[in-house]
């Protein structure tokens, strides 16, 4: 009887998130590969009166040197910029600053990740992220952090486990926001390897050769679903040659089938990484687009025949009130629309206006200078998807749009009749 192949096996997870604490009491994230949701709740909580958090993106690409120090200068540039803005304002220290430009300036590409800094200094918070995806260069200085780049992008933000095999050789990695990174051979086993050919006295033996390689794929299918059960990656591809395919596809349990995001040909025991990243992005990106197409598609329908549709800030906010929101449509930039809103603390009324108190609950109003930052609080916590829209277009002028749940109007005379 073989040894149960999942038995004692690592997790596919290459890192988990680390914490190092500052002799000053800071608390510094490092290198974190994704963004727990306890974090993004208490960075959403942050509130300042004296104007002095400071919200930093930047997205440093190694490939060129020139890029690098183009990148670094226009960071620099808006850092001087926001200390320009904060002259007469006390509570910001401005050495700070000097501290965030010296990362800036010392950062040699960052593994490809994005660097992300929030920071107060009278709270003594310094919160440094690396992390996977695109990210707008931006420096922000407010009441409050900017997290709708952040927000928006953990969300949406899928890991595709690749598995590559022929009939002696499995390979897994993990493709996320366009990084890949191979998590194991063990797969691979010492014996014989095995051919395809055969007759006569010999095909005794090459039926024993295809139960070995029935038991090879099935060990592999294990492998794979055993990962998914544990939550290590969310969709999964296959990379092999087309007349293994259908042996692979055989011994894959009906729960894989239903995440399985496509294939692609490639050799498993030879292909570099960087072969298997772009055939495999090119699924990914293929997905994208024509998800992104059929949501903005429902949603503008949705809204233009009075059904599970909204579009437009006026009409997303009171769709939101109403609690009717699936999902959230953002351009992959910043909105358009540059008017403020107003958020209830309490109970996450929002208003276009300035107000001090909630005309529903009497609780503080928090104005925000930008509409999606208030809009994005209130869905946080809520139940509601956000995605970002790379390649589908949005509406204007708002460029913000919503798939709903329901719609409560249509279901008013349904509760008058029970």
């Amino acid at each position: 009887m073989q040894k149960d192949p999942r038995a004692a096996q690592p997790e596919m997870s290459p890192h988990e998130p680390s914490r190092d604490v500052a002799g000053n009491g800071e608390t510094v994230a490092t290198d974190n590969p994704r963004f727990s949701a306890d974090e993004l709740k208490e960075l959403a909580r942050f509130w300042s009166e004296r104007v002095d958090g400071l919200s930093m993106y930047l997205q440093v690409r190694a490939p060129s040197e020139l890029s690098h120090r183009e990148e670094i200068i226009t960071a620099k540039e808006k850092m001087q910029k926001a200390l320009g803005s904060l002259k007469g304002k006390s509570g910001f220290d401005r050495a700070d600053i000097q501290r965030v430009m010296d990362t800036v300036a010392e950062m040699k590409g960052n593994g490809g990740r994005a660097k992300i800094i929030f920071i107060c200094s009278r709270e003594k918070l310094w919160r440094e992220f690396n992390l996977a995806g695109e990210f707008p260069t931006r420096v922000d200085v407010g009441s409050t952090f900017t997290l709708a780049p952040l927000l928006a992008q953990e969300q949406r933000q899928k890991r595709y486990c690749i598995a590559l095999a022929d009939r002696n050789t499995a390979r897994l990695l993990l493709l996320e926001a366009g990084q890949i990174a191979e998590h194991s051979r063990i797969l691979d086993e010492e014996r014989e390897k095995i051919r395809t050919t055969g007759t006569g006295k010999s095909a005794h033996l090459e039926r024993h050769k295809d139960e070995q390689v029935k038991r090879h794929y099935q060990y592999l299918a294990e492998h794979l679903l055993h990962y998914h059960e544990h939550k290590d990656y969310d969709w999964l591809m296959i990379g092999c040659r087309d007349e293994m395919w259908p042996d692979i596809e055989a011994e894959l349990h009906p729960g894989l089938k239903r995440i399985l995001a496509g294939r692609f040909v490639v050799d498993p025991g030879l292909a570099p990484a960087e072969e298997i990243r772009e055939k495999a992005q090119a699924i990914v990106d293929r997905r994208d687009r024509a998800e992104e197409a059929g949501l903005v598609e429902r949603a503008v329908v949705g809204s233009s025949t009075k059904g599970l549709g909204a579009v437009g800030l006026r009409e997303v906010m009171d769709a939101l009130e109403k609690g009717e929101v699936r999902t959230l449509l953002f351009p992959a930039g910043d909105l358009s629309d540059e008017r403020g809103m107003s958020l209830c603390e309490n109970c996450g009324h929002l208003e276009g206006r300035e107000m001090r108190a909630c005309p529903l609950c009497r609780g503080r109003m928090r104005r925000f200078a930008h509409a999606e930052e208030a809009v994005l609080r209130h869905a946080l916590g809520r139940g509601i998807e956000v995605r970002r829209i790379r390649w589908a277009k949005l509406p204007p002028p708002n460029e913000i749009a919503a798939r709903l749940r329901f719609r409560a109007e249509a279901n008013a005379p349904v509760a008058v009749a029970s």
